[in-house]
Protein backbone atom coordinates (compact mmCIF):
# COMPACT_ATOMS: atom_id res chain seq x y z
CA UNK A 1 0.00 0.00 0.00
CA UNK A 2 1.40 3.64 -0.92
CA UNK A 3 2.23 5.12 2.13
CA UNK A 4 1.37 8.59 0.43
CA UNK A 5 -2.29 9.59 1.50
CA UNK A 6 -2.29 11.59 -1.05
CA UNK A 7 -2.90 8.84 -3.63
CA UNK A 8 -5.31 6.81 -3.63
CA UNK A 9 -4.29 3.88 -5.56
CA UNK A 10 -6.66 2.66 -8.14
CA UNK A 11 -4.69 -0.21 -8.91
CA UNK A 12 -2.13 -1.34 -6.34
CA UNK A 13 1.13 -3.07 -7.59
CA UNK A 14 1.41 -6.42 -7.02
CA UNK A 15 4.42 -8.98 -7.32
CA UNK A 16 1.73 -10.82 -9.92
CA UNK A 17 2.19 -8.37 -12.24
CA UNK A 18 6.10 -8.67 -13.09
CA UNK A 19 7.28 -10.13 -15.92
CA UNK A 20 10.71 -11.21 -14.94
CA UNK A 21 12.13 -8.75 -17.62
CA UNK A 22 13.37 -5.82 -15.39
CA UNK A 23 12.95 -3.23 -17.38
CA UNK A 24 9.71 -3.50 -18.42
CA UNK A 25 8.60 -4.67 -14.96
CA UNK A 26 10.37 -1.38 -13.51
CA UNK A 27 8.16 0.87 -16.63
CA UNK A 28 5.26 -1.11 -15.56
CA UNK A 29 5.64 0.09 -12.30
CA UNK A 30 5.56 3.96 -13.00
CA UNK A 31 3.05 3.24 -15.34
CA UNK A 32 0.82 1.77 -12.57
CA UNK A 33 1.87 4.69 -10.66
CA UNK A 34 1.52 7.65 -13.15
CA UNK A 35 -2.34 6.23 -13.46
CA UNK A 36 -2.49 6.48 -10.15
CA UNK A 37 -1.94 9.62 -9.82
CA UNK A 38 -4.10 10.19 -12.48
CA UNK A 39 -7.03 8.81 -10.49
CA UNK A 40 -6.16 10.95 -7.54
CA UNK A 41 -6.58 14.26 -9.66
CA UNK A 42 -10.04 13.35 -9.66
CA UNK A 43 -10.76 14.19 -5.78
CA UNK A 44 -9.14 17.39 -7.00
CA UNK A 45 -11.32 18.69 -9.31
CA UNK A 46 -8.67 20.77 -10.92
CA UNK A 47 -8.65 20.93 -14.43
CA UNK A 48 -4.81 21.50 -14.68
CA UNK A 49 -3.21 18.78 -12.65
CA UNK A 50 -5.50 16.32 -14.25
CA UNK A 51 -4.21 17.19 -17.93
CA UNK A 52 -0.79 17.30 -16.36
CA UNK A 53 -1.50 13.68 -14.58
CA UNK A 54 -2.82 12.33 -18.34
CA UNK A 55 -0.15 14.27 -20.26
CA UNK A 56 2.42 12.39 -18.29
CA UNK A 57 0.46 9.44 -18.34
CA UNK A 58 0.88 9.27 -22.22
CA UNK A 59 4.44 10.71 -22.54
CA UNK A 60 5.51 7.93 -20.66
CA UNK A 61 3.25 5.24 -22.53
CA UNK A 62 5.55 6.27 -25.50
CA UNK A 63 8.36 5.80 -23.69
CA UNK A 64 7.53 2.31 -22.38
CA UNK A 65 5.91 1.25 -26.11
CA UNK A 66 9.59 1.96 -27.73
CA UNK A 67 11.58 0.46 -25.69
CA UNK A 68 9.41 -2.52 -25.25
CA UNK A 69 9.60 -3.21 -28.79
CA UNK A 70 12.89 -2.84 -28.87
CA UNK A 71 13.06 -5.83 -27.07
CA UNK A 72 10.60 -8.34 -28.79
CA UNK A 73 12.04 -6.98 -31.57
CA UNK A 74 15.26 -8.30 -31.26
CA UNK A 75 13.65 -11.73 -31.07
CA UNK A 76 10.19 -11.77 -32.80
CA UNK A 77 11.21 -9.51 -35.88
CA UNK A 78 9.45 -11.34 -38.47
CA UNK A 79 7.24 -12.87 -36.34
CA UNK A 80 3.24 -12.49 -36.18
CA UNK A 81 3.66 -12.01 -32.42
CA UNK A 82 5.45 -8.78 -32.92
CA UNK A 83 3.33 -6.95 -35.70
CA UNK A 84 0.56 -7.86 -33.73
CA UNK A 85 1.96 -6.40 -30.41
CA UNK A 86 2.49 -3.31 -32.51
CA UNK A 87 -1.14 -2.77 -33.39
CA UNK A 88 -2.20 -2.74 -29.91
CA UNK A 89 0.71 -0.32 -29.38
CA UNK A 90 -0.26 1.93 -31.59
CA UNK A 91 -4.41 1.23 -31.07
CA UNK A 92 -3.96 2.55 -27.73
CA UNK A 93 -2.88 6.51 -27.99
CA UNK A 94 -5.99 6.85 -30.44
CA UNK A 95 -8.56 5.15 -28.13
CA UNK A 96 -6.94 7.03 -24.85
CA UNK A 97 -7.52 10.43 -27.20
CA UNK A 98 -10.62 9.51 -28.30
CA UNK A 99 -12.02 8.98 -24.89
CA UNK A 100 -10.51 12.61 -23.53
CA UNK A 101 -12.64 13.99 -26.25
CA UNK A 102 -15.21 13.50 -24.80
CA UNK A 103 -14.56 16.25 -22.98
CA UNK A 104 -15.93 18.74 -25.32
CA UNK A 105 -19.55 17.38 -23.92
CA UNK A 106 -19.13 16.14 -20.93
CA UNK A 107 -16.88 17.55 -17.69
CA UNK A 108 -13.20 16.26 -17.70
CA UNK A 109 -13.15 14.89 -14.66
CA UNK A 110 -16.06 12.52 -15.90
CA UNK A 111 -14.36 11.93 -19.05
CA UNK A 112 -10.82 11.09 -17.11
CA UNK A 113 -12.90 8.62 -14.99
CA UNK A 114 -13.65 6.63 -18.11
CA UNK A 115 -9.97 7.13 -18.86
CA UNK A 116 -8.85 5.73 -15.54
CA UNK A 117 -11.35 2.87 -15.94
CA UNK A 118 -10.18 1.85 -19.67
CA UNK A 119 -6.74 1.98 -18.65
CA UNK A 120 -7.38 -0.04 -16.05
CA UNK A 121 -8.77 -3.37 -17.76
CA UNK A 122 -5.80 -2.31 -21.03
CA UNK A 123 -2.86 -2.41 -18.40
CA UNK A 124 -4.03 -5.51 -16.36
CA UNK A 125 -4.26 -7.21 -19.77
CA UNK A 126 -1.51 -5.77 -21.32
CA UNK A 127 1.15 -6.48 -18.49
CA UNK A 128 -0.25 -10.21 -17.06
CA UNK A 129 -1.28 -11.53 -20.33
CA UNK A 130 0.80 -9.76 -23.70
CA UNK A 131 3.87 -8.72 -22.22
CA UNK A 132 3.64 -11.63 -19.86
CA UNK A 133 3.30 -14.08 -22.60
CA UNK A 134 6.61 -12.61 -24.99
CA UNK A 135 8.72 -13.17 -21.59
CA UNK A 136 8.13 -16.28 -20.91
CA UNK A 137 8.60 -17.01 -24.62
CA UNK A 138 11.23 -15.23 -25.14
CA UNK A 139 13.34 -16.65 -21.52
CA UNK A 140 12.48 -20.44 -23.99
CA UNK A 141 14.06 -18.99 -26.75
CA UNK A 142 17.17 -18.25 -24.87
CA UNK A 143 16.76 -22.40 -23.03
CA UNK A 144 17.49 -23.43 -26.75
CA UNK A 145 13.66 -23.77 -28.07
CA UNK A 146 12.68 -22.49 -31.59
CA UNK A 147 9.89 -19.56 -31.98
CA UNK A 148 7.71 -22.02 -32.64
CA UNK A 149 8.48 -24.15 -29.27
CA UNK A 150 8.91 -20.99 -27.50
CA UNK A 151 5.86 -19.98 -28.17
CA UNK A 152 4.02 -23.15 -27.62
CA UNK A 153 5.86 -23.15 -24.33
CA UNK A 154 4.44 -19.56 -23.36
CA UNK A 155 0.72 -20.32 -24.75
CA UNK A 156 1.06 -23.36 -21.79
CA UNK A 157 2.31 -21.36 -19.28
CA UNK A 158 0.20 -19.10 -19.24
CA UNK A 159 -2.69 -21.43 -18.46
CA UNK A 160 -1.09 -21.23 -15.04
CA UNK A 161 -1.07 -17.25 -15.42
CA UNK A 162 -4.57 -16.93 -15.74
CA UNK A 163 -5.14 -18.59 -11.81
CA UNK A 164 -2.44 -15.77 -11.19
CA UNK A 165 -4.76 -13.33 -12.58
CA UNK A 166 -7.28 -14.37 -10.49
CA UNK A 167 -5.55 -14.11 -7.74
CA UNK A 168 -4.09 -10.99 -8.44
CA UNK A 169 -7.22 -9.00 -9.07
CA UNK A 170 -9.09 -11.16 -5.45
CA UNK A 171 -5.95 -9.68 -3.90
CA UNK A 172 -6.68 -5.92 -5.66
CA UNK A 173 -10.05 -6.24 -4.11
CA UNK A 174 -9.19 -7.42 -0.99
CA UNK A 175 -6.76 -4.21 -0.60
CA UNK A 176 -8.97 -1.93 -2.02
CA UNK A 177 -11.73 -3.20 0.11
CA UNK A 178 -9.60 -2.61 3.10
CA UNK A 179 -9.17 0.87 2.25
CA UNK A 180 -12.57 1.83 1.17
CA UNK A 181 -13.65 0.32 5.49
CA UNK A 182 -10.78 2.33 6.75
CA UNK A 183 -12.54 5.59 4.31
CA UNK A 184 -15.51 4.78 5.35
CA UNK A 185 -13.90 4.70 9.09
CA UNK A 186 -11.96 7.92 8.56
CA UNK A 187 -15.43 9.78 6.94
CA UNK A 188 -17.74 9.14 9.73
CA UNK A 189 -15.37 9.61 12.52
CA UNK A 190 -14.95 13.41 10.61
CA UNK A 191 -18.80 13.87 10.51
CA UNK A 192 -18.65 12.67 14.21
CA UNK A 193 -15.79 15.13 15.07
CA UNK A 194 -17.45 18.06 13.10
CA UNK A 195 -20.81 17.26 15.04
CA UNK A 196 -18.96 17.99 18.14
CA UNK A 197 -17.29 21.04 17.18
CA UNK A 198 -20.89 22.42 15.74
CA UNK A 199 -22.16 21.15 19.35
CA UNK A 200 -19.47 22.58 21.25
CA UNK A 201 -20.09 26.24 19.14
CA UNK A 202 -23.79 26.00 19.76
CA UNK A 203 -23.80 24.53 23.60
CA UNK A 204 -23.86 26.10 26.79
CA UNK A 205 -20.98 24.67 28.00
CA UNK A 206 -22.40 24.70 31.89
CA UNK A 207 -25.54 23.07 31.26
CA UNK A 208 -25.53 21.71 27.92
CA UNK A 209 -28.66 23.64 26.74
CA UNK A 210 -28.30 25.93 23.44
CA UNK A 211 -26.34 29.63 23.87
CA UNK A 212 -27.12 32.50 23.08
CA UNK A 213 -25.76 32.20 19.63
CA UNK A 214 -27.86 29.61 18.60
CA UNK A 215 -31.04 30.83 20.30
CA UNK A 216 -30.66 33.94 17.92
CA UNK A 217 -30.31 31.83 14.91
CA UNK A 218 -33.11 29.32 16.24
CA UNK A 219 -35.59 32.01 17.24
CA UNK A 220 -35.57 34.06 13.21
CA UNK A 221 -36.05 30.84 11.72
CA UNK A 222 -38.63 29.39 13.65
CA UNK A 223 -40.32 32.81 13.50
CA UNK A 224 -40.35 33.05 9.72
CA UNK A 225 -41.62 29.44 9.98
CA UNK A 226 -44.40 30.93 11.97
CA UNK A 227 -45.18 33.94 9.43
CA UNK A 228 -45.33 32.04 7.05
CA UNK A 229 -47.59 29.03 8.17
CA UNK A 230 -49.66 31.13 9.99
CA UNK A 231 -48.72 29.20 13.37
CA UNK A 232 -48.28 30.41 17.30
CA UNK A 233 -44.80 30.71 18.36
CA UNK A 234 -44.50 30.99 22.09
CA UNK A 235 -41.41 32.11 23.82
CA UNK A 236 -41.05 31.56 27.31
CA UNK A 237 -38.16 34.19 29.24
CA UNK A 238 -36.98 32.50 32.67
CA UNK A 239 -34.87 34.57 35.14
CA UNK A 240 -34.25 32.96 38.76
CA UNK A 241 -35.60 34.36 41.61
CA UNK A 242 -32.75 35.77 43.98
CA UNK A 243 -29.56 34.03 41.82
CA UNK A 244 -27.14 36.23 43.63
CA UNK A 245 -27.99 35.37 46.77
CA UNK A 246 -26.98 31.39 46.10
CA UNK A 247 -23.70 32.74 44.83
CA UNK A 248 -23.00 34.79 48.06
CA UNK A 249 -24.56 32.35 50.73
CA UNK A 250 -23.94 29.42 49.46
CA UNK A 251 -20.44 30.29 47.13
CA UNK A 252 -19.96 30.00 43.01
CA UNK A 253 -19.64 26.16 42.82
CA UNK A 254 -22.53 25.85 44.43
CA UNK A 255 -24.65 28.51 42.26
CA UNK A 256 -22.72 26.86 39.07
CA UNK A 257 -24.23 23.45 40.47
CA UNK A 258 -27.85 25.44 40.56
CA UNK A 259 -27.61 26.84 36.88
CA UNK A 260 -26.73 22.47 35.68
CA UNK A 261 -29.76 21.60 37.82
CA UNK A 262 -32.04 23.76 36.42
CA UNK A 263 -30.55 22.90 32.53
CA UNK A 264 -31.24 19.36 33.50
CA UNK A 265 -34.57 20.42 34.11
CA UNK A 266 -35.23 22.24 31.30
CA UNK A 267 -34.20 19.59 29.41
CA UNK A 268 -36.15 17.48 30.78
CA UNK A 269 -38.63 19.22 30.42
CA UNK A 270 -38.69 20.09 26.68
CA UNK A 271 -40.08 16.82 25.62
CA UNK A 272 -41.74 17.91 22.88
CA UNK A 273 -40.56 18.11 18.91
CA UNK A 274 -41.20 22.17 19.32
CA UNK A 275 -39.82 22.67 22.60
CA UNK A 276 -36.42 23.69 22.91
CA UNK A 277 -34.30 25.11 25.74
CA UNK A 278 -31.68 27.80 26.16
CA UNK A 279 -29.15 29.49 28.15
CA UNK A 280 -29.71 33.22 27.11
CA UNK A 281 -26.99 34.20 29.65
CA UNK A 282 -26.37 34.55 33.23
CA UNK A 283 -28.94 33.03 35.50
CA UNK A 284 -31.70 33.74 32.52
CA UNK A 285 -32.85 30.85 30.06
CA UNK A 286 -35.39 30.73 27.32
CA UNK A 287 -37.80 27.98 25.91
CA UNK A 288 -38.95 28.07 22.20
CA UNK A 289 -41.96 26.19 21.77
CA UNK A 290 -44.31 26.15 18.77
CA UNK A 291 -47.59 25.13 17.62
CA UNK A 292 -49.56 25.81 20.93
CA UNK A 293 -52.28 27.64 22.52
CA UNK A 294 -51.35 30.88 24.65
CA UNK A 295 -53.21 28.85 27.22
CA UNK A 296 -51.17 25.44 26.58
CA UNK A 297 -48.14 27.57 26.98
CA UNK A 298 -49.04 29.31 30.37
CA UNK A 299 -49.79 25.82 32.09
CA UNK A 300 -45.85 24.72 30.38
CA UNK A 301 -44.77 27.70 32.04
CA UNK A 302 -46.63 26.68 35.47
CA UNK A 303 -45.08 23.27 35.03
CA UNK A 304 -41.73 24.69 34.88
CA UNK A 305 -42.26 26.85 37.78
CA UNK A 306 -43.24 24.24 40.12
CA UNK A 307 -40.93 21.60 39.11
CA UNK A 308 -37.74 24.46 39.63
CA UNK A 309 -38.85 25.03 43.38
CA UNK A 310 -39.51 21.15 43.36
CA UNK A 311 -35.74 20.58 42.95
CA UNK A 312 -35.30 21.93 46.45
CA UNK A 313 -32.44 23.79 45.63
CA UNK A 314 -31.54 25.84 49.35
CA UNK A 315 -31.76 29.52 48.81
CA UNK A 316 -32.00 31.17 52.48
CA UNK A 317 -31.49 34.44 50.80
CA UNK A 318 -34.44 34.32 48.94
CA UNK A 319 -37.48 36.31 49.96
CA UNK A 320 -39.97 34.19 48.68
CA UNK A 321 -39.28 30.71 49.31
CA UNK A 322 -36.57 28.45 50.98
CA UNK A 323 -35.36 26.97 47.56
CA UNK A 324 -34.71 28.45 44.22
CA UNK A 325 -37.18 29.47 42.26
CA UNK A 326 -38.15 31.46 39.29
CA UNK A 327 -39.90 34.12 37.28
CA UNK A 328 -41.19 33.43 33.72
CA UNK A 329 -42.58 35.94 31.49
CA UNK A 330 -44.47 34.46 28.32
CA UNK A 331 -45.68 35.76 25.28
CA UNK A 332 -47.27 33.61 22.40
CA UNK A 333 -48.95 34.91 19.13
CA UNK A 334 -48.72 34.60 15.53
CA UNK A 335 -46.19 36.56 14.32
CA UNK A 336 -46.64 38.89 11.78
CA UNK A 337 -44.06 40.56 8.87
CA UNK A 338 -43.87 43.43 11.13
CA UNK A 339 -42.53 41.28 14.34
CA UNK A 340 -39.01 40.57 14.95
CA UNK A 341 -36.34 39.22 17.37
CA UNK A 342 -35.61 42.38 19.22
CA UNK A 343 -39.78 43.19 19.86
CA UNK A 344 -40.97 39.86 20.75
CA UNK A 345 -38.06 39.36 23.19
CA UNK A 346 -38.88 42.61 24.71
CA UNK A 347 -42.77 41.66 25.38
CA UNK A 348 -41.69 38.67 27.36
CA UNK A 349 -39.01 40.25 29.04
CA UNK A 350 -41.57 43.27 30.33
CA UNK A 351 -44.03 40.31 31.69
CA UNK A 352 -40.55 38.72 32.95
CA UNK A 353 -40.20 41.84 34.46
CA UNK A 354 -43.79 42.54 35.76
CA UNK A 355 -43.57 38.86 37.32
CA UNK A 356 -40.91 39.81 39.38
CA UNK A 357 -42.98 43.02 40.78
CA UNK A 358 -45.74 41.15 41.65
CA UNK A 359 -43.56 39.14 44.30
CA UNK A 360 -41.34 36.15 41.93
CA UNK A 361 -42.36 32.92 41.81
CA UNK A 362 -45.22 33.47 39.06
CA UNK A 363 -45.47 33.50 35.32
CA UNK A 364 -46.87 36.42 33.60
CA UNK A 365 -48.56 35.55 29.91
CA UNK A 366 -50.74 38.59 28.43
CA UNK A 367 -53.88 37.60 30.46
CA UNK A 368 -52.03 38.67 33.48
CA UNK A 369 -51.61 41.76 33.08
Amino acid sequence: MNTNTNIFEVLPWSKSFETGNSKIDEQHQVLVTLLNKLAGTLVTQDEVKLNLAFDALTDYVNIHFSDEEEIWLEYFKDDSWFSSHQKTHASFLPAVTAIKKQADSESLPNTIEKLVHFLLRWLILHIIDTDKRMVLAIDALESGATIDEAKVIADNKMNDSKLILIDTILNMYEELSSRTINLMREMNARKEAEKQLEMLTITDPLTGLFNRRHFDCTFETEMRKAIRDKTTLSFLLIDIDFFKGINDHYGHVAGDHALEQLGACLFELCRRPGDMAFRIGGEEFGILTTNESEKDTYQFAEMIRVAVENLEIPNNRSEVSRYMTVSIGVISKIPSVDDNLEKLIGVADKRLYRAKTLGRNQVVTSHSI
